[in-house]
């Protein structure tokens, strides 16, 4: 422990549980009336944590320092399973500007929790968002907590314009509505964040489809959600939709699995085939999920194609599948979008009860197979387009025996087949963590290339996960950051 970590009156442990408390009173305030009894138990037990800081004379400190966190003199470590709680906090304070809030000696539990709703519920002014909170805050007379702006040397761009917190921010906002336990749903929270990603997506898509490789999260049904938002969203974008269509079919994506949330997790995980029975009950939950949506508080703020897609995302062109019904003589285009992008993630998935996990490369081939019998055709070769020949988070085998992962298409249709490629090991197979390589530089040779693609590989049968990679890559040296794992040392394709 360092000598600033000795002086301050709380231990490493006791500061991450401050940091917590104020992260979950701050989510609720968002949510709750103030005289809320969960609300009120959590701000009792913050100010609990509080007082033992403040009492001995010395402010309670949550300084912002470039994408570190610190609690008074402690340095806040972050794991992945508390990681959304760092996400939430940074994400506010930067759009906020927030450099740093104190909580001095003299802070009254009143004061604390009149703060926390004041900040909570206020929203986001387009411009000099610090200076006007300042005003307003300076308005409420909170004699006990002063703020401090971002220094301008340090101010980065806003979390909302980084595809890797943003994307884990939307499986935690997705969490909060499937665990809701009385209709609640923040379509504000909802309709911002998909405006995030839809930004994100016109400045740079490849961060983004790269994070959906990410298939190991704690939740399959949550981290399946946001990969077929992001999905449908490209798509959507590629088919010309507007602002306002892609904003309608972002909520719709979210949302179209919530009915799973209706069926028992023994059913939904079960590692063995299902019974009829229980593949009837399955099979109920496009039904369930239509209805949970029209029962929440907001529904009559959700679009209408939410209910939609919810009811027919297992439906084929011909009306095949599932739920069986005949009014309809065909599908909406937003249902149709959502069941080729859940269709592709959910075969690229391993899941406990299917024995085999497709390659995106795969995945590809199969829908093709299906096009006209299960997917719009015309929807399907454009999802193709986008996808590409070799999709991001392919891990291939260069000519020279090198292995990559690629992690960004050619924008040039004439060099589909030649990405930007990651290198993960050298020629004979030793791990490392390489360069990024464009496989349309030229060999010095006509018409010759200094590098192509072999052939793609499992990354399955070789232990390395894809993902780790892209997340290093899309946010390197940020907290959080994954470490790339796998054996490429151990990896020795033969050539077909």
């Amino acid at each position: 422990m360092s000598q600033d970590d000795q002086k301050s009156a709380v231990s490493a442990r006791e500061a991450m549980g401050v940091f917590v408390n104020f992260h979950v009173a701050y989510r609720q305030a968002r949510v709750y009336e103030q005289n809320n009894v969960q609300f009120q138990e959590r701000i009792r037990l913050l100010f609990d944590t509080f007082q033992k800081i403040l009492q001995t004379g010395e402010e309670v400190q949550i300084r912002i320092v470039q994408d570190s966190v610190f609690l008074n003199q402690i340095r806040l470590k972050f794991n992945f399973s508390n990681f959304h709680v760092y996400l939430f906090i940074l994400e506010e304070f930067k759009n906020w500007r927030i450099g740093a809030a104190s909580f001095l000696p003299g802070l009254t539990e009143v004061e604390m929790q009149s703060f926390i709703i004041f900040l909570s519920k206020k929203l986001l002014p387009q411009s000099n968002s610090f200076e006007r909170l300042a005003e307003d805050l300076q308005a409420a007379a909170f004699a006990h907590i002063r703020l401090e702006k971002i220094p301008a040397a340090e101010e980065v761009k806003l979390v909302g314009q980084n595809a890797v917190p943003m994307y884990f921010l939307g499986i935690y906002h997705l969490k909060e509505i499937f665990d809701a336990r009385h209709g609640v749903l923040n379509l504000h929270i909802t309709k911002r964040w998909i405006q995030s990603i839809v930004n994100l997506l016109a400045l740079d898509e490849s961060i983004l489809f790269g994070m959906t490789t990410i298939k190991n999260f704690e939740d399959y049904t949550l981290n399946h959600s946001v990969n077929v938002c992001v999905l449908a969203l490209s798509l959507g974008r590629r088919l010309g939709l507007s602002r306002r269509e892609l904003i309608e079919l972002g909520i719709s994506a979210c949302l179209h699995d919530v009915g799973k949330f209706e069926i028992p997790n023994e059913i939904v995980d079960k590692p063995g085939k299902l019974t009829s029975d229980e593949r009837a009950l399955m099979e109920l939950h496009p039904q369930r999920g239509a209805a949970r949506l029209l029962q929440t508080r907001t529904a009559q703020d959700m679009p209408v194609s939410a209910f939609v897609v919810a009811f027919e995302h297992h439906l084929t062109p011909s009306l095949g599948g599932y739920p069986k019904y005949h009014w309809r003589r065909e599908t909406s285009l937003f249902s149709r979008i959502v069941k080729i992008v859940d269709y592709y993630d959910a075969i690229t998935t391993k899941r406990v009860y299917r024995p085999k996990t497709f390659t995106p490369e795969e995945a590809l081939r199969l829908m093709v197979d299906l096009s006209g019998k299960e997917f719009d055709p015309i929807l399907l070769k454009a999802f193709i387009n986008m996808i590409g020949v070799y999709p991001i988070g392919s891990l291939v085998v260069l000519d020279n025996c090198e292995i990559g992962v690629v992690i960004q298409p050619n924008a040039n249709a004439a060099f589909v087949k030649r990405p930007k490629v990651k290198l993960i090991s050298d020629t004979r197979g030793n791990k490392l963590d390489g360069g990024i390589v464009d496989l349309v530089e030229p060999s010095g040779t006509a018409n010759g290339f200094k590098r192509s693609i072999l052939m793609s590989l499992d990354p399955d049968q070789y232990d390395i996960h894809v993902y780790d990679y892209l997340l290093s890559q899309a946010q390197p040296g940020a907290a959080g950051r994954a470490k790339p794992e796998g054996k490429p040392s151990a990896v020795r394709p033969t050539a077909p």
